[in-house]
Order: C-alpha cells, then sequence, then structure tokens
C-alpha cells in the first residue's frame, strides 16, 4: 500500500523493530515526525547483533517481531533511512498487524542473507535498550556520521 500525502510527493510505511522504536531516535534520523501506531510482523524473529546494541531481524515462520509502524513516511526521510540503516540491512516490504487487527502494508530492514553469521542467539529486548544503551548508540553509532 502506497499512501499519498497532500503534498503530492510519495510516501510509504515504515515498521521499525529496534532503535527506531524510540520516536526520538526516528526523529533524529528521518529528519521528520510520524504519526505511529504499535503492531506486530509475523514470520520474523528479532535478535542482537553480534557485539551491538541493536537488532536486526531474519525470517522464521513461527516467529514474531512487536513493534510500531511509522505512516507517511517520506522518501526523503527513506533515503535518510537508507543510509542510517547502511549494508548490513536490506529495505523490504512486509505486512504488519496493528494492534485493533488491520493489516499494514510496511516496508522495514531486514538483515542481509550475506551477514546471517553477525546475528547472535540473544533476543533483544527494547526497554533494557533504552535503560542501558541508547545515550552510548546515539553518541557512536556510525549511522549518525553517515547523515551528516
Amino acid at each position: 500500500m502506497l499512501n499519498f500525502p497532500s503534498d503530492g510527493l510519495m510516501a510509504m510505511n515504515l515498521f521499525a523493530y529496534g532503535t527506531l522504536m524510540d520516536t526520538e531516535i526516528m526523529t533524529q534520523v528521518s529528519g521528520a515526525t510520524y504519526r505511529s501506531q504499535k503492531a506486530t510482523l509475523l514470520h520474523y524473529v528479532r535478535k542482537t547483533v553480534r557485539g551491538e546494541v541493536y537488532p536486526a531481524i531474519i525470517k522464521q515462520s513461527r516467529g514474531s517481531v512487536e513493534g510500531i509502524v511509522y505512516f507517511d513516511v517520506s522518501l526523503e526521510s527513506f533515503d535518510r533511512l537508507d543510509t542510517f540503516e547502511g549494508p548490513l540491512y536490506v529495505r523490504t516490504e512486509v505486512e504488519t498487524i496493528s494492534n485493533d487487527g488491520e493489516r499494514v502494508s510496511t516496508f522495514t530492514y531486514v538483515l542481509t542473507a550475506n551477514s546471517a553469521h553477525k546475528l547472535s542467539e540473544d533476543d533483544w529486548n527494547y526497554e533494557n535498550f533504552i535503560m542501558n544503551h541508547k545515550q552510548l548508540f546515539q553518541s557512536g553509532y556510525h549511522g549518525y556520521d553517515e547523515l551528516t
């Protein structure tokens, strides 16, 4: 599903399952603020990337990932998000289910197949990230450097 905001530019939805779930980080990275809603992505699992404080997702038939859908994200913001995410991820179209049961077409960032070895067995926890790693991430993640 592609949405067309009032300014005439094409925009799409984004499913965020990791650091971008934090609205402050999303605004810093995307350069804008977007309406959002909690949602679930089926048939994927979220694990911590080895040696990092952020996650990645991969397909797994019985998995599910909780996250947030940001609506009507501009192409300019997606360009910034692509740069921020870097070569570890590929933007992929997926279908999520909102908390009210509605199916929503979105894009999300999936770990590339050739990077699968970088995924740990450890589940990633959003609350733990916010309490213990957010400030370090904001000051040290290379994706921020790519945006300047």
